[in-house]
């Protein structure tokens, strides 16, 4: 806040605050260099920290100091002051759109083409020389004391191919952005004639196209909803010109008017057509009343033409002929006066009873308050405002008037309006364990609407409530949808199979399927991997309920054992120690000469120290003595021989048996 008498930059002398903005203050000053009354605008001192922030304050100098357009505030200065910055621009005298607006309430449909029009000179003088302005609203619309429509701030203008803006920041006032704004896109000339648009559209109904509780809720209306005709809220909107305006107002940018030149032609175009149709207006609003005809009174008296008398010519002749005149005139009056007395009573007795006496209540729903004031005033009613919760009425907005809309009452009457304050709002009632039916006439008791869903619950009972979404003690709206959950009972699951899964891959699959694992019991098996699922109850594919156990049996590898040594043994102790070892004997004999080996181990499979599974079979052969065979006693030939064979004796080899083990 700076003080009157305070010397900005050596130069200027505030004399007084004239207002704030979102980024600055503003204040009258006199320039001492030149003996000029200005406006300074000097920027937060928060936001002079804000690089960003300055340079875009910096750059509303430069882009609008070339702007030199009747319609445009000037631009004169701009500097840095105390830690921040400011820009001096020209001082205007006068009241801000909005301010009228507010005041006066919607205009006739000239009076807004008028204004509108110097408004869309002063955007294409910028848009030729690069410069949108962004923030085009009746805020930033002055009519000075001419009446002259000058626009101001450019503070958040993007000039060239600047992207200081950010055009990602949703800048300007919500009732007045673009589409393409509100979603962050990249602006265009197209940007400043759709906000355009909404101007003149609030000028001609009283109120904006959108309205909301927050920004975001109407920046989502500028882009997904369509308004509301002009002529739908006002009936006395030209056909041509509510067209008009709905095609300012398009979301698309291609789809309104290419630039500011064709908006101005289509304005012209329909101002020419409403001024050449429109009767001459009077200072009291009305309309020049029709001639009243003349008719001729009885027996040749003197004609009443709107009201007054015609009195006839002098006969030319002296005094007796003005006394003649005289005492005709006198007994005209005695006629006449009596006759326009009865003719001024049914005057007013036609005016009082006539249908123009009364006005036909306009349709105020919908509108903002300020809006539904503005209307019925103009249409010379006494609006009576009270507030009322309303479940499809925004809060701010006219939710209903008394008399209804269209009736026909006296000038003057009061009108009833109710102004949404949103909707009723109720903390939602506690429902689990109750029967569904219970449960949904508890909800529609307060107001509510029920919805049921079916779920299933392993803790609730079949058919009763679960809960409720929105959950209980929520704050809910009167009359929205509440859905009441009421148990199915436990969930009915398809076992999912596990066979040839790992035990703890298998236990993960089913809790994840909602169900437990149950006993887990080991098989031996010498050909699945150990730890592996063989077998499943409830078998894969069985529906069961949530949480039902499945019981697993799993693979387990069988035990082992080394053969022990078994040669040299005994048959009997060979078996013994087989049997120790969990094994099992086979025995199957093999014949020796030896005596010492018989009886005893002579091999055995597999050998010592060999890994087997318990139970395993091992073969052990047992010596038994082998009988000697005794040679063939010589052949002794018949005929005596010269020659006396030589008899050879084979020799038989005995194996040596194997030693005792050690």
């Amino acid at each position: 806040m700076v003080d009157p008498d305070t010397i900005i930059d050596g130069r200027y002398r505030v004399i007084s605050r004239l207002g704030s903005g979102g980024m600055a203050d503003v204040y009258l000053a006199e320039d001492q260099l030149l003996g000029r009354l200005l406006a300074v605008k000097l920027l937060h001192q928060h936001f002079a920290e804000d690089q960003e922030f300055v340079e875009r304050f910096k750059r509303e100098a430069s882009s609008a100091a070339a702007l030199s357009h009747p319609n445009i505030v000037g631009i004169f200065d701009r500097g840095e002051w105390g830690g921040t910055y400011y820009i001096a621009m020209e001082y205007v005298a006068g009241r801000s759109l909005k301010d009228v607006l507010r005041r006066d309430g919607a205009m006739d449909a000239a009076s807004a083409i008028d204004i509108v029009i110097q408004i869309l000179r002063a955007a294409r003088f910028a848009h030729k020389r690069g410069v949108i302005h962004r923030d085009l609203k009746p805020h930033n619309v002055i009519l000075d004391e001419e009446g002259r429509a000058r626009v101001t701030d450019f503070g958040i203008a993007r000039a060239g191919a600047s992207d200081m803006t950010l055009t990602g920041s949703i800048m300007g006032t919500a009732q007045y952005l673009s589409p393409e704004q509100a979603q962050g896109h990249p602006v265009s000339a197209a940007a400043d004639l759709y906000s355009i648009g909404v101007i003149l559209y609030e000028l001609l109904t009283g109120g904006v196209p959108f309205e909301g509780e927050t920004a975001v809720a109407i920046a989502y209306k500028q882009v997904s909803a369509q308004p509301r005709s002009p002529r739908e809220i006002e009936p006395s909107v030209p056909a041509g010109l509510d067209a008009i305006v709905m095609r300012s107002l398009a979301k698309e940018p291609a789809q309104r008017f290419a630039d500011a030149d064709e908006f101005i032609a289509a304005l012209t175009r329909e101002r020419a057509a409403l001024g050449a149709a429109s009767p001459p207006v009077l200072v009291g609003g009305g309309v020049p009343p029709a001639a009243a005809p003349v008719s001729p009174p009885p027996d040749g008296g003197p004609a009443v033409a709107a009201g007054a008398l015609l009195l006839p010519a002098s006969d030319g002749r002296g005094p007796p002929g003005r006394e003649r005149d005289r005492e005709r005139l006198r007994r005209i009056l005695l006629w006449a006066l009596p006759a326009l007395a009865i003719a001024a009573a049914a005057v007013i007795a036609a005016l009082l009873l006539s249908p123009a006496a009364k006005v036909t209540v306009p349709d105020v729903a919908g509108l903002s308050e300020q809006a539904a004031v503005a209307r019925l005033r103009h249409a010379g009613l006494t609006p009576v405002l009270s507030g009322g919760p309303s479940a499809t009425v925004t809060s701010g907005l006219v939710a209903r008037e008394t008399p209804a809309a269209g009736t026909k009452v006296a000038r003057s009457s009061r009108v009833q309006v109710v102004v949404s304050t949103g909707p009723a709002v109720a903390p939602l009632p506690v429902l689990e364990r109750r029967s569904a039916a219970e449960a949904s006439e508890k909800l529609r008791q307060l107001g509510f609407v029920p919805a049921v869903r079916s779920e299933p619950s392993s803790t609730i009972a079949a058919g009763r409530v679960i809960g409720s979404e929105p959950p209980a003690g929520a704050e809910e709206a009167v009359g929205n949808r509440v859905t009441v959950l009421v148990s199915s009972g436990p969930a009915q699951i398809r076992v999912p199979d596990v066979k040839g899964n790992t035990q703890s891959a298998a236990e993960s699959a089913l809790s994840n399927a909602g169900l437990q694992p149950g006993t887990i019991a080991q098989q031996t098996s010498s050909t699945a991997t150990p730890a592996t699922v063989l077998a499943q109850t409830p078998r894969a594919g069985s529906l069961v309920r949530s949480g039902t156990k499945v019981s697993l049996v799993v693979a387990r590898a069988p035990s082992t054992v080394a053969v022990p040594t078994l040669l040299g043994q005994s048959e009997s102790s060979a078996a013994a120690a087989l049997g120790g070892a969990g094994l099992r004997p086979s025995v199957k004999q093999a014949g020796t000469s030896e005596p010492s080996q018989v009886g005893l181990v002579l091999a055995q499979d597999p050998p010592a120290g060999t890994r087997v599974a318990k139970g395993s079979t091992v073969t052990i052969t047992i010596g038994v003595l082998k009988e000697k065979t005794t040679p063939a006693p010589p052949t002794i030939p018949t005929t005596p021989t010269t020659t006396t064979p030589t008899t050879t004796t084979p020799t038989t080899t005995t194996p040596t048996p194997p030693g005792p083990a050690k």
